[in-house]
C-alpha cells in the first residue's frame, strides 16, 4: 500500500534513483512518449524516489511503501 491504494512493483531506477510503481488494476491509461504525445495504453503508474536529503539515507515515501507491505507476517 502506498498513498492509500495497491501497486505493485515496476522497475527499479537505478540512474534515476527511484522506483516505478504500476497500478495492478485492469484499468489502462493512455501513456505519453517523450514528447508529451499520446503513445500507447499502459497500466497507471507513479514515481517513489529512493533516497532522502543524502545518498545514505532512505526517502519518507520509500519507508511508508515498505512498512505498508501487504502479506507481511503478522506479530503477536
Amino acid at each position: 500500500m502506498y498513498e492509500g491504494r495497491e501497486w505493485v512493483l515496476h522497475e527499479v531506477l537505478s540512474d534515476e534513483g527511484s522506483v516505478v510503481l504500476a497500478d495492478p488494476s485492469s484499468q489502462a491509461i493512455i501513456q505519453a512518449n517523450l514528447f508529451g504525445e499520446p503513445s500507447r495504453k499502459g497500466p497507471e503508474t507513479t514515481l517513489v524516489p529512493l533516497y532522502g536529503d543524502t545518498p545514505d539515507t532512505l526517502s519518507d515515501a520509500l519507508l511508508e511503501l515498505l512498512s505498508n507491505k501487504i502479506g507481511k507476517p503478522e506479530t503477536d
